[in-house]
């Protein structure tokens, strides 16, 4: 496993494996790394953080998903920045997915240093991360985001270092799309974008797929990257539907 191989043993307390009820070898494979692995009392991504994070004793924690081939340098780099600045409560690499269409068109909004959070190659301050909530079980799929949010409001930092790149495991570039779909469709903190936002940038797709193939010389983002706008589009028509919908019944209601 990528971990065991970023991570000095001797930094190593406790490895803590939540299982969310799989039905590969998901835990057999942890098992053998000696993991301690333990059967999710609610599944969901908050919740299975949350119950990790009641027994963890150290100072600090780091949480990973499955899907996450770590950057060898991970940990040193990733830790010095927790270690320089006490206010730093969260420190994170950042990944890319496998699929090399979309890698390229990845690394092309990295560079374009847009809001990045995830919590698949993170490094935590435990004892704050408790104070604040730890992982918020109403955003099943943006817990990201709002604990991000939380740890701003709370004067700490966050810290993204966008030089430590680690794989994200992903197949085909339609696979690739719908995993986009599921998540933006359930994504729900302050600064989500408005639909008026997301058709925009639709709308701009075919130019910006023009600029990402001559730039990373990938013909097939000219495809590609309108429609992972057209499926982010899909997604905020279906969201922006539910809310209005969610709106009328609380004034029937009301």
């Amino acid at each position: 496993m990528s971990i065991e191989k970023a991570i000095p043993r001797k930094q190593v307390n406790q490895k803590i494996m939540v299982d969310g009820h799989s039905t590969d070898e998901t835990k057999n494979i942890g098992k053998r790394y000696g993991w301690k692995v333990i059967d999710a009392e609610k599944t969901g991504i908050p919740n299975q953080a949350n119950q990790a994070l009641e027994m963890v004793k150290t100072e600090f924690f780091a949480s990973f998903e499955h899907d996450v081939i770590l950057n060898r340098n991970w940990f040193q780099a990733i830790l010095n920045h927790l270690l320089a600045d006490p206010d730093v409560a969260v420190a994170q690499g950042v990944r890319v997915t496998t699929n090399p269409i979309f890698k390229k068109i990845e690394e092309i909004c990295l560079e374009r240093n847009l809001r990045y959070t995830s919590i698949d190659n993170n490094l935590y301050r435990t004892e704050l991360i408790r104070s604040l909530g730890g992982f918020n079980v109403r955003c099943p799929l943006s817990c990201d985001f709002d604990l991000q949010d939380r740890v701003w409001r709370a004067g700490y930092k966050w810290i993204v270092d966008r030089s430590v790149v680690s794989d994200h495991i992903r197949g085909t570039v339609r696979q690739s799309a719908e995993h986009f779909y599921t998540l933006s469709k359930f994504a729900e903190y302050p600064d989500c974008p408005s639909f008026s936002s997301v058709f925009s940038r639709f709308l701009f797709s075919p130019i910006r797929g023009v600029e990402i193939s001559l730039k990373k010389d990938c013909p097939q983002a000219l495809v590609v990257y309108p429609y992972w706008r057209f499926m982010l589009l899909k997604s905020s028509l279906k969201t922006a539907t539910k809310h209005q919908s969610n709106r009328k019944e609380e004034y029937i209601k009301n």
